[in-house]
């Protein structure tokens, strides 16, 4: 028995004793060979205890198998207690090695205080009374015990489901539980309630009453007789220890151990007759014994404490009561509550102001936010319009109802503009969808206002995004964690977050299609692709010019997974899947430590099923920093064998005489940076100190700036540069462009299929800048000059020698050497070149209309 329950579990329930009524429907067959099931009766309690084989369990009751394998990981799951900050390693369902006498390596292990204590060699699944649980048995402890680890499986209907959570149980800490939310340990859902939203619009039509985020969790109603009303609305009620409730029931009697179906789960609620907020949960197994939920406003501070029985209604209807604020009908204009998370969003701070934009189209807008002045352009009661010299044209009828799905960003719909199509009759609407503003430059958000683009404006629709840290959740997606194989390191993403322009992963499969990424934020937006709002993976077509048919691949709500020298980042809950339409589309993006790859540039490998999109991503950005660079004295240059470049500094650190020194350097890749640092003797200022200066010396890999100089002290000195000298030794492109321009690059979508579909790895040859060789290792200056003379005075005697013999040929020969000659017009653009650039300048180049591109050159820059 567990002393520690979470708390939707009934404590008073555990000392209940078991029992199977016939109004379950569970039968007990002898064909349940795969568990061992097992009725311990002591006394006044009667257990069920269910063992589990293969990673597999069939609950007896119903006769339903649960199945883990998709717990296994090719990393070790993490997770670090908050009271204790120790660290937990662990991995489940692992069949390549089962048992102690097979395994060299622990599957589960506890770092504490730099220590690894073995928590077991093999994970044991048992169902016991409900509850479902891995059970691991560890070194000895002291006081004759062991360590153990419980793994405690939770029913979650959420696709990305809550981070997993240590509860350590005895105080001389031995005994350690963990829960773990998933789908996994639920029972079947119906297919009407997989993607239900769990909305009703009310007899007007203008306001939508969601209630989904009621439906996170059981809610018991204990009666007077100890026995308990368990009730989920939207969802059904979560399998779980002592809740054992047949299938897909929404309100479920517990008596005892009699577990008794009085409703099942509906997906939407409705308004009934009377107007009022309703759900009718109608039983499959009992005869007359249905439920009826009432959903009143309860607007008060501290009123929402769940249903309410108030008895039968008749001699079929059971009825509750549940005020709600989720029930309100006059909830405040320019707000709307997220779904998922439960925060508020108030825009009002944005309403009545007149917004300008204009498209990459040179159209101009106005628009508003939930109200627009007087003084804007726009027609009567237009939230958004077109503006030209002569007229401006309504695109929607403003309105305040900020609007959430399940799956997106928070948005206005401004319906019935003007007529778009005549033929159809079809009107122009606007969609302002909002997405949190993040800043990847260190100190946080801005808090600015970013000016709203406009990402469609075709088709009749008018789409804008806006990015406001009004609609920021209180925690955004951590983009770091800790490395499981180097225990004290921390692995940062953060340096990869971009603000002013999304990625464009490479692919060789269909050239047709586009892939945009961002990292641990949403997708910057950009003309022409509208992608769901807060999306950070997306898929679209291209055409040559722009980009169509958007599919969103995944949203960046889930933390990194860290192992060794790779970093996994999933972005999940994205469009239905073509392939599964009862499972969403997702990305994993692996990152992989390569000191010479720069940034690096995501590329497809691999489409799964046609569901889950994997991408790898070579980066310098996460590999562990060089702590010895090696120091030439006798041609002033650093080494690094990683990157196998040299850095010259004579002309970078003039200033310090740096070459006279015995410095020690070191490289940081994730700041692309190098440190140096040094000493000078000073016996009179730094007595104290050794009579020696220090300094430190940071040369950050950045268009070039002069020496900064802070704190600095009579001893101490701490010296800053910024060079693009030092690029190629740190890892980065040796190009660098100034990111305080935003520029737009491209999209991409992809194909499903009903098997994997696999793309050849594609990997980058190309040099990350210009590797210098160590003074004296070339020709020499007189070397150089010597060639140069050569080359001048050949070319001299060559040319006159034409000219003396051939004297027709002069005119051509001048003609070449200006240009204008027939031999080298290209395409007939005689002032065209073309060179490579920046992967990060090319997403910009792929769609700005100025810069039209052939199919070719569009292949050359990605």
């Amino acid at each position: 028995m567990l002393p520690i329950m979470p708390q939707k579990e009934n404590d008073m329930a555990c000392r209940r004793p078991f029992r199977v009524s016939s109004a379950s429907g569970g039968r007990l067959s002898i064909g349940l060979i795969v568990v061992t099931l097992m009725l311990m009766v002591t006394g006044a309690q009667s257990k069920l205890l269910v063992n589990g084989t293969d990673c597999t369990i069939r609950e007896p009751l119903y006769n339903v198998t649960f199945d883990f394998n998709a717990l296994s990981s090719d990393l070790n799951h993490h997770v670090t207690s908050e009271e204790t900050n120790e660290r937990f390693f662990f991995n489940v369902c692992d069949k390549e090695q089962s048992g102690k006498d097979n395994r060299t390596e622990p599957l589960a292990y506890l770092v504490r205080q730099d220590k690894k204590i073995t928590l077991g060699y093999e994970a044991h699944l048992q169902l016991d009374n409900g509850r479902m649980q891995f059970s691991f048995l560890g070194e000895p402890c002291g006081n004759g015990s062991n360590y153990t680890l419980d793994i405690i499986l939770l029913c979650s209907y959420e696709r990305t489901p809550a981070d997993l959570r240590v509860i350590p149980h005895t105080p001389d800490q031995c005994r350690y539980f963990i829960f773990w939310d998933t789908p996994l340990a639920c029972q079947p859902l119906p297919t009407a309630l997989v993607d239900n939203r769990c909305t009703v619009r009310d007899g007007t039509n203008r306001h939508l009453y969601n209630l989904l985020p009621l439906g996170g969790a059981n809610h018991e109603v204990p009666l007077p007789d100890g026995g308990r009303f368990v009730v989920s609305v939207c969802k059904p009620v979560r399998y779980g220890h002592l809740t054992m409730c047949p299938p897909g029931t929404g309100v479920c009697l517990i008596n005892g151990t009699d577990y008794r179906d009085y409703g099942q789960a509906v997906a939407e609620p409705k308004i009934d007759s009377n107007g009022r907020l309703v759900m009718e949960m109608r039983s499959k197994s009992e005869a007359c014994q249905n439920s009826l939920i009432v959903f009143e406003c309860g607007a008060e501070d501290g009123i929402e404490t769940g249903p309410i029985y108030r008895g039968r209604k008749d001699n079929c209807t059971h009825e509750f009561v549940w005020r709600t604020t989720l029930a309100c009908r006059d909830t405040r204009p320019c707000s709307v509550s997220n779904p998922i998370t439960g925060t508020q969003y108030d825009l009002s701070l944005l309403a009545n102001r007149t917004y300008t934009l204009t498209s990459r189209d040179n159209r101009t807008y106005e628009l508003g936010v939930c109200r627009i002045p007087a003084s804007s352009h726009c027609p009567l009661d237009a939230g958004a319009c077109e503006v030209t010299a002569k007229q401006s044209v309504g695109l929607g009828a403003i309105s305040a109802e900020l609007q959430y799905e399940t799956t997106g960003a928070p948005y206005l719909l401004y319906r019935s503009g003007a007529v778009c199509d005549a033929n159809s009759g079809r009107r122009w609407e606007t969609r302002l969808e909002f997405i949190c503003e993040t800043d990847p430059v260190e100190g946080g958000r801005t808090g600015t206002v970013v000016p709203p683009i406009v990402v469609e404006n075709g088709e009749c629709q008018l789409v804008v995004h806006f990015e406001t840290v009004l609609v920021c959740e209180p925690a955004l997606m951590a983009c770091g964690a800790y490395n499981e194989s180097t225990i004290d390191q921390y692995v940062d993403l953060s340096p990869l977050m971009d603000s002013t322009q999304n990625y464009v992963a490479r692919s060789e499969g269909d050239q047709g299609r586009r892939y945009f990424l961002n990292v641990c934020r949403p997708l910057v937006p950009q003309y022409g692709l509208s992608c769901r709002g807060g999306a950070a993976a997306c898929e679209a077509t291209f055409d040559g010019v722009t980009a169509r048919n958007e599919t969103t691949l995944g949203f960046p709500d889930v933390s990194l997974v860290v192992a060794g020298n790779t970093v996994l980042m999933k972005y999940l809950r994205g469009d239905p899947c073509p392939q599964d339409p009862l499972t969403n589309l997702s990305t994993t993006v692996a990152f992989h430590c390569q000191a010479t790859a720069g940034q690096g540039q995501p590329a497809l490998v691999e489409i799964e099923h046609g569901c889950h999109y994997r991408f790898d991503w070579a980066t310098a950005v996460i590999c562990p920093p060089e702590l010895i660079v090696p120091f030439e004295q006798s041609n002033c240059t650093f080494h690094n064998p990683s990157t196998a470049t040299w850095m010259g500094m004579k002309g970078v650190l003039d200033e310090l005489s740096l070459c006279d020194k015995q410095p020690v350097a070191s490289i940081d890749y994730r700041t692309g940076s190098l440190t140096i640092r040094y000493t000078e003797p000073d016996t009179i200022n730094c007595s104290s100190m050794n009579g020696v200066k220090t300094y430190n010396v940071t040369v950050a890999c950045a268009p070039d700036r002069p020496l900064e100089r802070t704190a600095s002290t009579s001893c101490f000195e701490i010296i800053k540069k910024q060079s693009p000298t030092v690029c190629a030794l740190v890892g980065r492109n040796a190009t660098i462009h100034d990111d305080s321009v935003p520029t737009n690059p491209t999209k991409s979508p992809a194909h499903s299929t009903t098997h994997p579909t696999t793309v050849p790895t594609v990997t980058s040859t190309e040099p990350i800048g210009t590797k210098v060789q160590p003074e004296g290792a070339g020709l020499g200056a007189f070397g150089i000059v010597m060639i140069c003379l050569t080359a001048v005075t050949t070319l001299s005697v060559g040319t006159l020698y034409i000219v003396r013999r051939h004297p027709d040929r002069c005119h051509q020969l001048h003609s070449i050497l200006l240009c204008r000659g027939s031999f080298w017009v290209i395409n007939d653009f005689p002032s065209t070149t073309y060179s490579r650039v920046d992967n990060s300048e090319t997403s910009s180049l792929l769609l700005n209309p100025s810069n039209v591109l052939s199919d070719s050159d569009d292949d050359m820059l990605i």
